[in-house]
């Protein structure tokens, strides 16, 4: 059965655009549902549009914020966090669907907790194949934790650190926290700034999302056939 995707994105979308072509090739065993962006004016709605028309698809680009969900009186938000009703708005949408697997790609906010128990990271779990939520980082893991877009490679040039990369990990509450499923190292040039290098980061995290979460989808379906007893 072919699994069903919902991505979570903030901005421009050429991470997102990228993936859904490659699920739209064929080089992935799913299919892009759903967008869910927290900022009107972003790129990705635009491409969203283009790709539909573009590859017959059928993806629905919708937006849930602090504005089209506010907090309630009294309701006390974290910078950078979902207010509740943002929070049970994208729960409601994930469930209306039947998505499979939530993907962030350059999505800027922290997960609420409700969230992260019913897709991310749970303290009980045995394996990173029981959750069902995965964050694309433009860095190695811990080095740039807590560290977003070209701010990652900032600090990998201004350490002389001798890599940078792209690490594929599952979603918990805290910020680029969880298991790691894969990741990639990227060289630093010796005539690399922060944006030349991370347009090398994004290059490689384009060509090696497919890959891996094409051979996260199959693990998390040999571990779920194992643990139920069925045949792998």
């Amino acid at each position: 059965m072919t699994t069903k995707i919902a991505i979570l994105a903030s901005g421009e979308g050429t991470t997102a655009e990228a993936f859904i072509r490659a699920c739209a090739a064929g080089q992935v065993d799913a299919e892009v549902d759903l967008v869910i962006c927290n900022k009107a004016d972003a790129g990705i709605f635009d491409r969203v549009i283009k790709l539909n028309h573009d590859l017959d698809l059928a993806v629905e680009a919708i937006l849930i914020n602090a504005m089209t969900h506010p907090a309630v009186e009294g309701e006390v938000v974290l910078r950078g966090g979902q207010t509740q009703a943002e929070e049970e708005a994208i729960l409601k949408v994930l469930a209306d669907r039947h998505i499979d697997l939530v993907l962030l790609m350059g999505y800027l906010r922290r997960i609420g907790p409700k969230l992260v128990h019913e897709y991310g990271w749970r303290n009980e779990y045995l394996s990173p194949y029981q959750a069902r939520m995965l964050n694309t980082h433009p860095g190695l893991l811990p080095e740039t934790q807590g560290f977003w877009g070209v701010h990652v490679q900032e600090h990998v040039i201004d350490k002389s650190l001798p890599y940078g990369g792209q690490t594929l990990h599952v979603v918990a509450e805290e910020y680029d926290d969880g298991p790691i499923i894969a990741e990639h190292q990227v060289p630093v040039e010796p005539s690399d700034d922060a944006e030349s290098f991370f347009d090398r980061v994004k290059a490689t995290e384009k060509q090696y999302l497919p890959v891996d979460i094409q051979a996260f989808i199959l693990a998390r379906e040999h571990y779920l056939q194992t643990v139920n007893g069925e045949p792998a």
